[in-house]
């Protein structure tokens, strides 16, 4: 059998949405939300029970219990591997704060792929790429700026995209949110009571959520439709965004690849650019 984090991750992996929830809980914080009890991984992934039973006999394991010991057998052979093993050695350099940190993000970068579930990026992609239904984008305090990235994306991709600001206009736009409309939802630790408003109102008006997260018990997850998790921590004193915004502009990547009219869509947003005199610098 392969290694446990190799078989969650499979993209042939055929899984129900309340299953890639799990598997999501599981590589948040690997391998850690898979040694305690049943109940506890139920909680954080948001479901019952009998959908983790489900998972790991698909999994091809008799029982969650069988299912521990090849988590355990996985984890003791990281252990022992040798890049692993040299990593708390780079965490004692503090002659060079600036190397270190870039090398640090590096890490993270190679953990945030390691996150990524295939199946969940492709239905992403589905929902962004169909335009019958509105996009509307909101961030926090220290993440608006990945929402509005994101959002000037997706305005030269598709119409019907709109920023949600933490404004006193914030509930007439949430009002205007219909249902099967696109909420994406950027909130990192520490998490905003603003964000899971924005949620909450979101859920009561049939809209789906998509929550670009860290890897840990955001209070948004269980009214979330979907999960991007990243990683944040950092040698810095500040958690990192370098994770979350590589997420979101490898996103902007597929979509550009299948969106079919991309290039008329920009010749005449380009047009109406140079009608305005948009650009100080423009080719000649």
């Amino acid at each position: 059998m392969p290694p446990l984090r190799d078989l969650i991750t499979d993209p042939c992996l055929e899984l129900t949405p309340s299953e890639r929830k799990v598997v999501r809980a599981l590589l948040d914080q690997y391998p850690r939300n898979g040694l305690g009890p049943m109940s506890r991984l139920a909680e954080h992934a948001g479901v019952s029970d009998p959908t983790i039973v489900r998972l790991v006999k698909k999994l091809g394991f008799s029982g969650y219990a069988d299912f521990q010991d090849a988590l355990l057998r996985d984890m003791d052979d990281r252990l022992r591997s040798p890049s692993t093993l040299l990593q708390p050695r780079a965490h004692l350099n503090k002659d060079d704060p600036w190397g270190h940190y870039l090398a640090n993000t590096h890490r993270a970068l190679v953990e945030t792929q390691a996150l990524t579930q295939p199946e969940d990026v492709r239905i992403l992609i589905e929902w962004l790429l169909d335009t019958r239904h509105q996009i509307h984008c909101f961030g926090g305090r220290f993440s608006s700026f990945l929402a509005h990235y994101l959002l000037n994306h997706l305005r030269l991709l598709r119409p019907g995209c709109f920023a949600l600001e933490d404004n006193a206009q914030l509930p007439d736009r949430l009002f205007d949110v219909q249902r099967q409309d696109m909420v994406l939802v950027f909130d990192y630790r520490r998490y905003q009571a603003q964000a899971l408003r924005v949620a909450n109102a979101a859920k009561s008006r049939h809209a789906r959520v998509v929550l670009f997260t860290d890897i840990y018990a955001s209070p948004l997850r269980e009214m979330a439709d979907l999960i991007i998790s990243a990683p944040v921590e950092s040698t810095s004193a500040f958690d990192s965004m370098v994770p979350a915004l590589a997420q979101v502009e490898a996103l902007v990547a597929c979509l550009s690849l299948r969106s079919p009219d991309l290039a008329d869509r920009l010749e005449g947003i380009d047009a109406l650019r140079t009608d305005f005199d948009t650009h100080l610098l423009e080719d000649k």
